[in-house]
């Protein structure tokens, strides 16, 4: 069966079925009115949830225990086949997306209802500045903070653009795509990983309509990124070559991290180490090159640090853990990263270290990136913990921190 995405009148019945609840009280517990429920179930296919809406329903199928999941999978399509995978908000078992409270739907039913306060002033500015200060705090706070807040905005945005003047509505899907882009970042960072797709999807469509050229390019290069996630080294390659050769014109420092994309890819593919390199140093030219960049500029974030980080990358999966551990190293002082992305830093940083021959110091680093994910909810981080722990087993070596991180590991599955 194919995984529930985009929710349908048909699947919350089904769903409100399997949880033997009323339309009532089904409504209750997604904080809905009951007539909304009815709106839904007798529209059948033909209309669907506000994406504010399509989280919530996520969430409560997330809730749901096993029983009533296969209940659900059973009134959805006729079989209790226990292989069907229905769980698409946490595609790790042991990562799930974080679940939306009673204080998270408030928050995003107040960025809905306020949206229509913007049109007071300037709506575009004022919808450019509410992703400005998601972006500025998500790395201190993490997706279950960032979340609510993002889907309110794109919920805002896009019953907004409905209304307004047609050179408005373009601008606004401008703003809109880089706050689709962002709420799938969001959702990529808390494991929820067929939402971030759908997000990064519908980013490429408004900045289609918005004539936002480079923004599709970029959405491209953010695919690339998220296939490392799966380390699928192939899409990773294809994505990156997509975006240099595309029909747009890309900030420098765009081409910069698709050129090292590229490298990543190519070293995982088991390219020779002077192809990775020549690669490595057109990204490294490119972003000399860039100098100083707008706030607001597509890639304004990727510096030198960052480049040192994705530098080790490459040596690491090109099988050289000791020049990775030199890129690491021109990282460590400097403190512009967010917790977040340092932690997430920490943790690549361990592997490096265990193919290094460092089990201890490698496990202690994990530790550090641990407490970190644990506070933010980062599945990225905990996914790269996993991988770690993975390379630290094929060691003989069992430090007292190496076995702590194991346990660590080993507790996220109780």
């Amino acid at each position: 069966m194919t995984a529930v995405t985009h929710w349908t009148g048909r699947e919350a019945r089904a769903l409100r079925e399997a949880l033997r609840l009323s339309i009532r009280d089904f409504a209750d517990r997604l904080g809905v009115a009951a007539r909304t429920i009815s709106n839904w179930e007798s529209a059948g296919a033909g209309i669907r949830p506000r994406p504010d809406m399509q989280a919530v329903l996520d969430t409560a199928l997330a809730r749901a225990s096993v029983t009533e999941r296969d209940r659900f999978s059973y009134l959805l399509t006729g079989t209790d086949d226990p292989d069907v995978d229905l769980l698409t908000p946490d595609p790790a078992p042991d990562a799930p997306l974080p679940a939306l409270t009673a204080d998270d739907l408030s928050k995003i039913t107040a960025a809905l209802e306020d949206a229509r306060h913007y049109f007071d002033g300037d709506v575009v500015r004022q919808f450019g500045d509410r992703l400005r200060m998601l972006a500025r705090d998500d790395g201190s706070w993490g997706p279950r903070t960032a979340l609510p807040a993002a889907l309110g905005l794109v919920g805002a945005i896009d019953r907004s653009a409905r209304s307004v003047r047609s050179d408005v509505r373009r601008q606004l899907l401008g703003v809109g795509a880089r706050a689709a882009e962002f709420t799938g970042w969001l959702y990529r960072d808390a494991g929820g990983r067929t939402q971030a797709s759908y997000w990064r999807d519908r980013a490429t469509e408004w900045a289609q309509e918005a004539g936002d050229l480079a923004m599709q390019g970029y959405v491209l290069l953010r695919k690339s990124q998220a296939a490392w996630d799966d380390r699928d080294a192939p899409r990773m390659l294809t994505l990156a070559r997509a975006v240099q050769e595309g029909p747009w014109q890309l900030p420098d420092r765009v081409r910069a991290e698709a050129a090292q994309q590229e490298a990543r890819a190519q070293a995982m593919l088991g390219a020779h180490l002077p192809t990775i390199q020549a690669k490595l140093y057109e990204a490294e030219e490119l972003l000399a090159v860039g100098g100083e960049v707008d706030a607001d500029e597509l890639g304004a974030t990727y510096a030198y640090p960052l480049f040192s980080v994705q530098s080790a990358l490459c040596y690491c999966e090109a099988g050289e853990p000791e020049r990775a551990l030199e890129s690491h190293a021109r990282w460590q002082a400097y403190h512009g990263f967010s917790r977040r992305d340092r932690a997430y830093f920490l943790s690549l940083m361990g592997t490096s270290l265990a193919r290094a021959g460092q089990p201890e110091e490698a496990a202690r680093v994990g530790l550090a990136a641990h407490d970190t994910a644990s506070e933010i909810s980062s599945s990225r981080i905990r996914a790269e913990l996993r991988r770690l722990v993975g390379v630290l087993r094929r060691g003989t070596e069992r430090p007292l921190a190496v076995q702590r991180l194991f346990d660590t590991v080993r507790s996220w599955a109780r």
